[in-house]
């Protein structure tokens, strides 16, 4: 089973990573938060990788955390494709994925407007 990697994505530029690892550790142990920055300015793009060591703590944390106010923004949660080094390769966008990526109707995808 591969740990689990959620794209966090709308995140306010003044969120750290610290603030990430502190409010997500409420649902598992954390591996790896990665907060994404301008390699020039050095400022928050705006969304985040968090890694689980659990896949279960990953979901729990995806059903609580998605669609949820944080830090006054509405915080996406997403989870990345396993099989890949999603840190790097993650599609560089935010918001909600393509339409044909969304799980039916009655599920999580609700929550995208």
């Amino acid at each position: 089973m591969h740990p689990s990697v959620h794209p966090v994505t709308n995140l306010s530029f003044s969120t750290r990573e610290s603030r990430l690892q502190r409010e997500f550790s409420n649902f598992g142990e954390i591996a790896e938060v990665k907060l994404v920055k301008d390699e020039l300015t050095k400022k928050s793009k705006g969304y985040a990788f968090i890694q689980y060591t659990s896949q279960d703590d990953a979901l729990l944390a995806l059903e609580n955390m998605d669609c949820k106010s944080f830090d006054g923004r509405l915080i996406y949660v997403d989870i990345a494709k396993p099989g890949k080094e999603a840190f790097r390769e993650y599609p560089k966008t935010s918001g909600p994925p393509k339409k044909q990526q969304l799980p039916k109707q009655d599920e999580v995808a609700d929550c995208w407007y």
